[in-house]
Parts: C-alpha cells; structure tokens; sequence
C-alpha cells in the first residue's frame, strides 16, 4: 500500500553552500524524491555565533523548510546539527536527521587503529559533537580534533583551488597528521569542496569519510522503515532557496545538478528568512535578541 506521505518533499538545510553536496548525494541515491533546500547565506557562517543565535536564526529556516510540508528534514549543517538537532527532534512529527551521527558511526566503521581526526568548525569543535557521538557508539576511540574556520568563508566565496586554499588546508591539517590518525571526518559539509587536497595531505593510506552518502543512506533507511519512498517513476525536482542568491550559488548548483537544470526540474528562488509569521512564535528571550 502507498503511503500518502511519499510524495511529500524531503527538505535540506544548511548555513551555505555546503550541504548542497548532501542534497546532490540525496538526489543521486533516491532520484525520484523532489527536494527542497535552504541555504542561509546571507547569515553564514553561523560557528561564530552564539548558541541563542544558531538556535533563533535555525529555527527560522526550519519553519520556512517545515511551511512546505515535507516527509523529513535533513540539517546537513554540522554547526546546526552540534546546537539545535535533538531540541528541533522533539518538536517535530517528522524524522528529522544531522549529518553528525551517521558520519561519526561511518569512521568508527572505517578505522583500523581507534584514532580518528576531525576537522570542523569551532563551534562544533568546541562543543565535542562527535567525541559523544563516538561515546554514544560504546567504543574507545581517540579523537584528534582542530577547527578550520577559514575554510567555509573560502567556499562561500568559490576559492576551492590555488595556492592559497592549499595552504591553509595543510596549516589546519598539521596537528591532525601528528596524530597519526588513520581515519579523518570532514566535520562541515563545505569541506566536501576540498576533499582532493585534503586526500592529498593526508595521504591514500587515510580514510576520508564521505558525509553526504552517508546521510543519504541513513535518510534512505528511514524512509523505507516508514514506507515512505517515492516510487514514482518521473525524476524528482529540485527546489533551492536561499536567504541571498548569488551568482556563486547559481555556478555551484549548476555545477551538482546539472541534468536538472538542464531538462528544468532545477529552480532557484530568494527566500524571506525569518518568515513573517515566526516571530510571533518564537520563546520571547529569543525574540529580544
């Protein structure tokens, strides 16, 4: 029997242009779902926020995803997933799914000698997101982390390549390499954009786990557990929204998606971040700030 809510889109958030990897991942694995995504990005990066801020800016963009009445959301923002997840799970009916736990049982899968590095924000560094998610898997792993807050503004900006991104890419990857780890969690789906030098200053013999397929798999298994997979047999389409267009955006979705923006199930649209109606909802402390 088809479930009513199969058809439902499945939405994806994140502060920028990073979790567009995780939506293009999303795509390629379940091509019939229709997406709709949310990028901030007239407000990233949000790790150097405070937490009442990550919290009142994502739970804006969470109302504006939720007003299209989707099937799940995805936060494929690490930031996000570290501050607001497990407070937003329980307000939702739907699955609501990070990117953190699913890349954190992916490395602790992939290691042969228990270290694992983790590159990320500060925010999320300094809130130890997935040494407890790595506690939580029951195993004793040593966890050799160092945040990079350069890179997002890098991405943000499209200057993924050249010798600039390069050094400092090996500037933050140093302590890491020190560590001897054999296992590296690319801890902020931005960091997608570096993965060749990444792999390339680590060396072959380290495992980089790959974030956004992943998450598409545990979003995959959720939905099935639910019965919740369209099965129609039209491709699905992309809807991309963004507090702020630019012509960066447009490259990159061109870039990921380019058979649907090419046969035209591809749009990209300005969104009116907070939404007129949120603000009367939202707790009165984070209305003050």
């Amino acid at each position: 029997m088809t479930n009513h809510n199969s058809t439902k889109p499945i939405a994806v958030f994140d502060t920028g242009l990073g979790g567009l990897t995780v939506a293009a991942e999303i795509h390629r694995q379940l091509p019939h779902e229709n997406l709709v995504f949310l990028a901030d990005m007239a407000r990233v990066p949000y790790a150097s926020l405070s937490t009442t801020l990550i919290r009142r800016f994502s739970a804006e963009c969470f109302d504006f995803l939720l007003g299209h009445d989707p099937k799940a959301l995805v936060v494929a923002c690490n930031t996000v997933s570290a501050v607001s997840l497990e407070e937003t799970k329980e307000r939702l009916t739907i699955p609501a799914l990070g990117v953190i736990e699913p890349t954190a049982k992916a490395a602790f899968e992939a290691t042969r000698n228990g270290r694992i590095g983790v590159i990320a924000t500060n925010a999320t560094v300094k809130r130890k997101a997935y040494d407890h998610s790595f506690e939580k898997l029951g195993a004793h792993i040593e966890v050799f982390s160092n945040g990079c807050p350069l890179l997002v503004p890098l991405v943000e900006e499209g200057w993924i390549e050249g010798e600039v991104p390069d050094k400092v890419v090996q500037h933050y990857l140093e302590p890491i390499l020190a560590a001897g780890v054999d296992t590296l969690v690319l801890g902020c789906t931005h960091y997608e954009y570096f993965r060749p030098v990444l792999q390339r200053v680590m060396g072959e013999h380290v495992a980089l786990i790959n974030t956004p397929q992943v998450t598409a798999q545990e979003l995959n298994r959720q939905l099935a557990e639910r019965n919740e997979l369209n099965h129609a047999r039209s491709l699905g389409t992309i809807e991309i929204y963004s507090s702020d267009v630019n012509d960066t955006l447009e490259r990159v979705a061109h870039d990921l998606f380019p058979d649907a923006w090419k046969d035209g199930r591809l749009s990209i649209h300005a969104a009116q971040i907070p939404p007129q109606t949120l603000l009367h909802a939202l707790p009165h402390e984070l209305q003050r700030n």
